[in-house]
């Protein structure tokens, strides 16, 4: 029940993490790592993250199973670029 997602990246690393770092803390999310390499572990979703090149890569490794892989990938998506 694994899956990746990419997602292009529009602000250096280091602020993308530090939103998102700023954002898990909100959410009740615990978040670990740095702007090349991490993981989380919140709401019942586990993953890993790595950045190269302005492209961020993913991993879920664990998810809700009534939760739709298509509301992570937003989920993710608006994590890791609004901080939200």
């Amino acid at each position: 029940m694994s899956k990746v997602f990419t997602i292009q990246l529009t602000a250096p690393p280091e602020a993308v993490i530090a939103a998102a770092k700023l954002a898990a803390q909100k959410n009740g999310v615990a978040m670990e790592g740095d702007e090349t390499e991490g993981q989380f572990d919140g709401h019942g979703i586990k993953g890993t993250y790595a950045i190269l090149d302005q492209i961020l890569s993913v991993s879920i490794a664990q998810k809700p199973l009534v939760m739709p892989w298509g509301m992570i990938e937003k989920t993710l998506t608006n994590f890791f670029t609004k901080g939200a």
